[in-house]
């Protein structure tokens, strides 16, 4: 284990990592038989503990985008620009364990408390639980923003949500995917009542991410096909974000002191 200011960095026999508490962001992920990381990260992310990490896995938390739902609170919630705690650690030769918690600032008037684990073993398990401490119903929406690395986007198919419904929030209107998704331009979609299991097959890394996914409702897809603020000449090219969330419609209501647990294992294979 090596800390750098915010920056804990984790290693053994099977992998290494970066997990910011800075927004709670596991910023990079690199199973030691891949070439590439797993995660796209900003190269011109300023790490200011003031903005919003640019790649990882952003936490959006308890809001997502710029939903009607707790529009008092910023966009995208404030969990991922909120300084979170690392409540546990462990390093073994066959598994790395990280546990982080975020207690909301009282300014949010959010009665919540939120929790991250994060388990590698020869995969990535990646947990946050949500937990209504207060004596009143919840309402919440949430995204795990994964920015996943490839090549190229002109190389990329993503497949496992042909045949379902989505938003395009470019546009606002509603659409069903005949085939499986290549990305052609700015792609911002919300797949409806999508539960299933996600890969995005990249022929120039001759790898498939799988993205296998529990607790959520909606799935959204994402890449600006632009250079952003964090982003050098191009960059935009070599991410695709596939989030399990539960937004809009798929909001979670909780009861006082119930929970609700999103997650998604991360596992990689050889393209045949």
């Amino acid at each position: 284990m090596k800390c750098d200011g915010n920056v804990v960095q984790l290693s053994n026999n099977l992998a290494e990592c970066k997990i910011s508490l800075w927004g709670g962001n596991l910023m990079s992920y690199r199973p030691k038989t891949e070439e590439h990381d797993i995660f796209w990260l900003g190269s011109r992310n300023k790490f200011d503990n003031v903005q919003a990490i640019r790649g990882g896995i952003p936490v959006c938390w308890p809001r997502v985008a710029e939903e009607k739902l707790n529009n008092n609170l910023p966009r995208h919630g404030f969990a991922r620009i909120s300084l979170w705690n690392l409540r546990n650690v462990a390093v073994g030769e066959d598994k790395i364990e990280a546990e982080l918690s975020l207690t909301p600032s009282a300014c949010f008037n959010v009665n919540a408390a939120a929790t991250l684990f994060i388990r590698i073993t020869d995969k990535l398990e990646y947990r946050l639980e949500t937990v209504n401490c207060g004596d009143a119903g919840f309402d919440f929406s949430e995204a795990l923003h994964a920015y996943f690395n490839i090549s190229s986007v002109e190389n990329v198919t993503i497949k496992g949500l042909s045949g379902h419904r989505y938003k395009n929030s470019l546009d606002g209107n509603f659409y069903t995917l005949d085939n499986d998704l290549k990305i052609k331009g700015e792609v911002d979609s919300i797949f409806i009542g999508h539960e299933n299991s996600v890969e995005i097959e990249d022929t120039g890394f001759n790898r498939i991410i799988s993205v296998e996914k529990t607790g959520s409702n909606t799935t959204v897809v994402w890449n600006p096909a632009k250079d952003l603020a964090e982003m050098d000449v191009g960059q935009y090219k070599k991410f695709v974000c596939v989030e399990p969330s539960n937004q809009e419609a798929a909001f979670v209501r909780l009861q006082p002191h119930e929970k609700h647990i999103i997650s998604m294992k991360v596992q990689v294979k050889n393209l045949m």
